[in-house]
Formats: structure tokens, C-alpha cells, sequence
């Protein structure tokens, strides 16, 4: 027997679909909804797996057509830049060793990444105490706005051999200027991978040994942190920041 079932799959989808059902058994339409927990076959046209989609994107974090930010943020010469173009996966945003800050001003680029649409929004140096403060305001402003089209994962950019005493409260400057759920969301991302590669260390071992006031800060962050090489190719360590993210959209349930 063939029945031709119109179902409205949920509420928050709002969408319906015609399912084309062979069964031999009885089905009993209620009013509204129509689930069939038991099939011996089924057919459906322009059919797709809505519910498993769904609990995927829950658990990962993930929604199409929604753009989720990273902001790098760290003090100059740390590798925002390179590392934005990591995460891109192309060259956006210009990067070269040089005495004077190369990033001036706010830029953004984006890609897709495992199906998220991701913005990069790659920033100035804005911890350095020698920019005046309505400098610093104006980069700010422009940060926010460009963070306004959803929620963002900020992305604390750090040079793996080297801790500055500018870098000690960064995080209290981070909550001062973007609330004090910030630690939540922040990821810390170590740069010059290769440095502890050729010094036969891993991650790892890195945090374990590393200064005290460090040490709080990624605790702070509830750990999470990534190292990058930013001139080794390959997507490893971008999936490795992805798990990250995830991480935070999933407990932020910001999606």
C-alpha cells in the first residue's frame, strides 16, 4: 500500500516534506505531526536526513548560513597575520618580518572550514601602550562591528618562545574591553611551532615547564590551546583549532 504523507518535521524548521511510504501495516495519521518509527520501506523524494543534520550541528556547533568570528588578537610580531592566513588557507593579509607593526588597521577575510562559514578578523596591536586611546578606541569600535553578524571566538596569538611582561594582563585588559565572559571564549594560539620541534618538545611539555603567570592564563582559558607553524602546510593544525571552536560554540550555545 502506498501512502503519500505530508510532514511537518518541527516547528523551529518550518518546512514540509512529502514522504512516499511502502508499508504493510496501518498507519494512523494524527492531526498534526507524523512520525514513523518503524518501516519495512521507504522512498522519499528530494529526501534529506533533517533530523540526523540537526544533531550533528548541535554537537558540533555548527549552523548554515551563520558566520562565526575569530578575532586574532596578541601583540605585534606574535604572527596574527600568518597566522589568519593559516586558518584561511590562502595569503590575505600581509605578513612580513619588519621592526614597525605591519597590521594598522582592523581587515577581516573569510572562508568555509568543514561547512562553517568563518570570518577571520586579523587586528592591531591593540595592548601597546604607546597608541594613544582614541586610536585604540577606533580599532575596538571596528572590531565589534565587524563581530556583530554572530558570535565569535577570540583567538589570543602568542609567540611560543617568548613571554612579554606586556602580556601578563592581557586577559584583564581583554575582559575590560569585551566583557568578562571573555576567557570563555578565548582560544591561545602559539606560534613558531618549529621552535619547540627543534628543541624535541611538544606542546605538552611547553605548558607544563612554562612560566607560572602563563601557565594561569591558559588555565584561564580552560586550557585550550593550539600550536601553529604557520610555514608548514597542510590542514592538521587548523582541525585542531576547529576542535577548539567547536568546543566553545558548544558550551556557549551560541549557535
Amino acid at each position: 500500500m502506498i501512502y503519500f504523507i505530508n510532514v511537518v518535521y518541527s516547528d523551529a524548521l518550518k518546512c514540509v516534506h512529502t514522504i512516499i511510504v511502502i508499508t504493510s501495516n496501518k498507519i494512523q495519521l494524527p492531526g498534526e505531526f507524523v512520525f514513523l518509527l518503524s518501516l519495512t520501506s521507504c522512498w522519499a523524494h528530494g529526501l534529506h536526513c533533517i533530523r540526523r543534520q540537526h544533531t550533528d550541528e548541535a554537537k558540533t556547533g555548527r549552523h548554515t548560513g551563520t558566520t562565526v568570528n575569530f578575532v586574532l588578537l596578541g601583540a605585534a610580531g606574535t604572527g596574527k597575520s600568518a597566522s589568519g592566513n593559516t586558518i584561511l588557507g590562502k595569503k590575505h593579509f600581509i605578513s612580513r618580518p619588519s621592526s614597525k607593526p605591519v597590521t594598522t588597521k582592523c581587515q577581516n577575510g573569510q572562508t568555509k572550514i568543514n561547512d562553517l562559514h568563518v570570518r577571520v578578523i586579523d587586528t592591531p596591536d591593540i595592548f601597546d601602550d604607546e597608541i594613544g586611546s582614541s586610536v585604540r578606541n577606533k580599532h575596538m569600535n571596528r572590531c565589534k562591528e565587524l563581530c556583530e553578524s554572530g558570535p565569535c571566538v577570540y583567538v589570543l596569538v602568542m609567540h611560543v618562545s617568548r613571554f612579554t611582561d606586556g602580556e601578563r594582563d592581557i586577559m584583564e585588559t581583554l575582559e575590560e574591553d569585551f566583557g568578562s565572559e571573555v576567557s570563555g571564549r578565548t582560544i591561545i594560539l602559539f606560534t613558531r611551532g618549529n621552535d619547540l620541534q627543534q628543541a624535541g618538545m611538544g606542546l605538552e611539555d611547553f605548558l607544563h615547564s612554562c612560566q607560572p603567570d602563563l601557565k594561569k592564563m591558559v588555565e584561564k582559558c580552560g586550557n585550550r590551546c593550539v600550536l601553529f607553524e604557520n610555514n608548514k602546510s597542510g590542514s592538521d593544525q587548523v582541525e585542531k583549532l576547529m576542535e577548539k571552536v567547536n568546543t566553545i560554540l558548544e558550551d556557549q550555545k551560541s549557535l
